[in-house]
């Protein structure tokens, strides 16, 4: 069988999608529960309790957030409409991003990958305690939002239109966490709001930039080179299946080489991609691209 009918037979699993958003979320709602547990039981590990659970909390919603990436490719319902409604109300209002902006920025990713004019650009920069104190800050996230929307403004048609309407379900989703933690102080749990304030609002965005770096920046970058101005260059990795690459690299960010290859293909159908290219002329090339997150990681630092 060549690849195209291959490829073609490949349907999205839909039922897996919407069981690994659901865990994700019951994961968040044991993180609460712990939480809340801590604090009644013993009140005074705060010190220790808000910033371990605003950690993992912040990891849980990196890897929700990922699904958005699923949404923006029509993968999460076989009808578009139904499949962008789905992903704001799900999605968008936990982290404050409406799907079709998302597409947007991804879409250009796709095509300008490796160039100075990519539209999702953490890699270029080195990590360093700066991009580390950048990130938890908000620093950088607030960079990031003002360069996509000069970007969508300059090369969409409807750039005004996309960022007002992701700007409503931002502010929604604002005004729904303003109602949740306020909830959460008049009830007394007050260690429970600032693992949530501080999860969502900055070690998710560190995880979230972080990944990125992990998929894309050559070992071989300098940090001494501006990205912003020289292009560079096309990295590509698989991460495997375990623990940390599957929560990492969720929604198929863990075989992210082959979505960069086939972006067609769901993320519930990547390892049958794998699978096939093994025994085809391309098995060596994704041999060479397999490493973990850690490796990468520490290769990167050095």
């Amino acid at each position: 069988m060549n690849y195209i009918d291959f490829r073609n037979s490949l349907t999205p699993r839909y039922d897996i999608v919407w069981l690994d958003i659901f865990t994700g979320y019951l994961a968040l709602a044991v993180v609460l529960a712990l939480a809340i547990f801590m604090q009644v039981k013993y009140p005074a590990w705060f010190a220790l309790t808000i910033p371990v659970g605003a950690l993992i909390l912040g990891y849980i919603v990196s890897a929700l957030h990922l699904f958005i990436h699923e949404a923006s490719h029509y993968h999460l319902a076989s009808d578009r409409k139904q499949n962008d409604l789905l992903s704001n109300i799900f999605l968008g209002l936990l982290v404050g991003m409406d799907v079709e902006y998302y597409r947007t920025v991804h879409f250009a990713h796709h095509r300008l990958l490796g160039t100075a004019r990519d539209t999702e650009r953490s890699y270029f920069d080195p990590i360093t305690w700066r991009y580390v104190l950048e990130t938890l800050t908000g620093i950088r996230i607030i960079n990031v939002i003002i360069y996509r929307n000069q970007n969508i403004k300059l090369n969409e048609n409807r750039g005004s239109e996309i960022i007002k309407k992701n700007n409503k379900i931002f502010f929604i989703a604002a005004l729904l966490n303003v109602i949740f933690v306020s909830a959460l102080f008049i009830f007394g749990f007050w260690q429970v709001a600032f693992i949530w304030l501080i999860g969502l609002g900055a070690t998710f965005p560190f995880f979230a930039t972080f990944r990125q770096i992990l998929e894309h920046r050559s070992i071989h970058a300098s940090p001494d080179q501006n990205y912003h101005k020289v292009d560079h260059g096309i990295v590509h990795r698989m991460f495997g299946d375990g623990p940390i690459a599957s929560t990492m690299g969720a929604a198929g960010f863990n075989r992210h080489l082959l979505h960069h290859w086939d972006p067609l293909v769901s993320y519930t159908r990547l390892k049958d991609v794998e699978v096939f290219l093994k025994d085809t002329p391309l098995a060596e090339w994704q041999k060479q691209c397999k490493t973990t997150y850690l490796k990468t990681f520490l290769d990167l630092i050095k």
